[in-house]
């Protein structure tokens, strides 16, 4: 969570420190902005499985191996019932998806804001580099070494 708060700080001082601009080249400002966004989504996504690691590790009756069998189903209550999910397993199952579903939510809302905060031109701006990053070897080399050096400077946290 300290790391989520450095990273989120971090993000409101790129914005309110740099004045966006328009460019038809995708700038390594413009890459570190991305880098910085992806850090905090990527934080969020693992509190994903901290959250899901707690209910386990918190309810009686449950163990990791077991969620894992039954996370195989998918939610499909017929495929349950073949595994001999009892309805304490079953109910439990539908409320860890409807956590997870919540948190997924609230990360792609987090997405949405950043990406069009954060970036120039806002969300064309981020579906350019994401784009690009898929077809552009030479841009994304680019983004990997500006990703490292936010990495190691978010593991300070």
């Amino acid at each position: 969570m300290k790391k989520i708060n450095v990273l989120l700080a971090l993000f409101f001082v790129v914005l309110l420190g740099n004045v966006a601009q328009a460019q038809d080249e995708i700038s390594d400002e413009d890459l570190r902005r991305y880098a910085l966004m992806m850090e905090v989504i990527d934080a969020m996504k693992s509190e994903i499985s901290v959250l899901t690691n707690n209910m386990i590790k918190n309810q009686e009756g449950m163990t990791g191996q077991r969620y894992l069998e039954l996370a195989k189903a998918k939610g499909n209550e017929a495929k349950l019932d073949e595994m001999g999910a009892s309805d304490f397993e079953k109910k439990f199952m539908t409320l860890i998806t409807e956590k997870q579903d919540e948190r997924k939510e609230a990360i792609k809302q987090v997405n949405q804001i950043l990406a069009t905060k954060m970036l120039p031109d806002g969300g064309k701006a981020y579906k350019a580099i994401k784009d690009a990053l898929k077809s552009d070897e030479a841009l994304k080399a680019r983004y990997e070494k500006i990703e490292a050096s936010v990495k190691m400077a978010g593991g300070d946290a």
